[in-house]
């Protein structure tokens, strides 16, 4: 019986692909190929030629290569061909194999057809077009947050050295009133020549509920900080320009930040898996959403157990000989944004609010771990993993959530 297959390295603009007719018996060497329609369709015609050849519709395996591998296996699944995307780790283990160090995109190829066989791996279930659109959307809302942290982080750099002191008034410098205040008032010495009622104006503006006498005292605050800092001499004006730049940037960001963010939730309400991981306590909007985005479909898990090892939540494994360690970490080889989403939702769920914790479940279970002695993050590694098969028999079971603490 044939067991063909077409594997490619996958390389930025240009890879190799080989084919085998079955484990040890190559069909075409390896054959260098431009990612370009014309040697994209040059390989469906190989592929079809192996089918032609063996009767049996041949599998296609690749690399996992980030952004590289994903057109390229996107191609071949839309073509109706099973697409097997291998974890590098594999491949790098079969290259440690090899008594000789050589790498050569060539050999590589014919490397990854031998792990497909070693392996007997199994096609990868492709994403539904919604799924896959909410994942990229939470990512880049994830990348485009981290990069709104980092200019934070930067734009108070400079303000510490036009208004020291500026950061003792706002507990959060990039509220609205802070940053409407910044984009007219840019070092200490401005703040103190400004217009008091403009200053109270401002923030009774942008601080919605709050009282007029809660905006004037915030802006006394504010002139006292202001009298009391010591701001840099050097390079005020430069200073000033760089912060209104940084505020630009910012309200850039979270423009597009909060459209983003309405996007998700659009597209997730349209999910009946969503409301169900709402009715989870500590699972939040955009908790919900990445763990519907990370997921995707909970029946490609027959147990639980396997979906908390693909959030890389399972303990390694370590013996030998008549060894067997018994403080194994988590593998972590699974979705890094699952297990953060999961995180962030253990974290909201032990904590107190009115003087409960927001979910019962989760934090008497917390609280048995660490009784039991477990450290302060064990208990909450644990936490996540009791809180994945909760969303494990939520989702299969198609019922919300009920405490039964």
């Amino acid at each position: 019986m044939y067991k063909p297959v077409l594997s490619i390295d996958v390389s930025k603009s240009k890879s190799f692909a080989a084919a085998f007719l079955n484990n040890g018996e190559p069909y075409l060497k390896p054959f260098p190929f431009k990612h370009s329609p014309k040697d994209a369709g040059l390989l469906i015609r190989h592929l079809q030629s192996l089918e032609w050849e063996t009767g049996v519709r041949p599998d296609v395996v690749l690399e996992a290569t980030g952004n590289y591998s994903k057109p390229i296996s996107g191609f071949f699944e839309k073509s109706g061909y099973n697409v097997v995307v291998l974890n590098p780790l594999q491949t790098h283990q079969q290259k440690a194999k090899s008594i000789r160090k050589v790498k050569t995109d060539s050999i590589d190829a014919t490397r990854i057809a031998q792990v497909y066989y070693l392996y007997n791996c199994k096609a990868n279930n492709p994403l539904p077009d919604c799924i896959a659109d909410l994942r990229n959307l939470c990512r880049q809302y994830a990348a485009l947050i981290k990069l709104y942290t980092e200019t934070q982080l930067h734009m108070q750099n400079i303000l510490d050295l036009v208004f020291p002191n500026y950061a003792s008034v706002f507990t959060h410098i990039c509220c609205k009133s802070s940053i409407r205040l910044l984009s007219e008032y840019s070092s200490a010495s401005e703040f103190l020549s400004a217009d008091r009622y403009h200053l109270v104006e401002i923030i009774k503006s942008s601080a919605g509920t709050h009282s007029l006498q809660w905006a004037e005292d915030k802006v006394d605050r504010l002139l006292t900080a202001a009298r009391e800092s010591l701001p840099n001499q050097q390079a005020q004006q430069s200073n000033a320009r760089v912060l209104k730049d940084y505020i630009r940037i910012l309200l850039t960001y979270q423009d597009v930040l909060a459209d983003l963010r309405a996007q998700m939730i659009l597209q997730a309400s349209l999910s009946p898996v969503y409301p169900l991981l709402r009715s989870i306590p500590g699972v939040g909007e955009l908790t919900a959403i990445t763990i519907l985005a990370e997921i995707g479909d909970v029946n490609m898990f027959p147990t639980s157990k396997q979906l908390v090892a693909f959030a890389g939540l399972d303990p390694s494994v370590f013996e030998s000989g008549k060894f067997k360690a018994s403080n194994n970490r988590i593998s972590k080889r699974g979705s890094a944004y699952l297990r953060k989403a999961l995180y962030q939702a253990v974290i909201v769920g032990i904590t107190a609010h009115s003087e409960k914790p927001v979910n019962p479940a989760l934090h008497a279970f917390y609280t048995k771990k660490i009784t039991e002695g477990k450290a302060g993050k064990v208990a909450m590694i644990a936490c996540c993993n009791k809180l994945l098969r909760i969303i494990y028999g939520v989702w299969r079971n198609g019922t919300p959530f009920i405490n039964v603490q």
